[in-house]
C-alpha cells in the first residue's frame, strides 16, 4: 500500500471518528460503502492524440466512456 493510499485511508478514518465524537454515527453498511467507493478505479478523461484525423471522436468510444462514467457515479 502506497503512502498516499495509507494517508487517504487514515484521513477518512479520522473524519468518521470525528463524526462519532459529535454524535453523528454512521451505520456499518454506510462505512463499508464509503470504503468500497474509495477503492474503485477512477475514470480518466483522455485528450485526443495528435494522430487523430480531426473528424471528431468515435461515437462508439464516446458511448462506452459515458456508460462507464455513469456506472461509477
Amino acid at each position: 500500500m502506497s503512502f498516499k493510499s495509507k494517508l487517504r485511508v487514515l484521513t477518512v478514518g479520522l473524519i468518521l471518528q470525528a463524526g462519532v465524537f459529535v454524535h453523528c454515527p454512521m451505520r456499518p453498511e454506510q462505512i463499508e460503502e464509503v470504503m468500497r467507493q474509495m477503492n474503485q478505479p477512477k475514470l480518466a478523461h483522455v485528450l485526443p492524440s495528435d494522430e487523430d484525423d480531426g473528424d471528431g471522436p468515435d461515437p462508439s468510444k464516446v458511448f462506452e466512456r459515458t456508460r462507464r462514467h455513469l456506472l461509477h457515479a
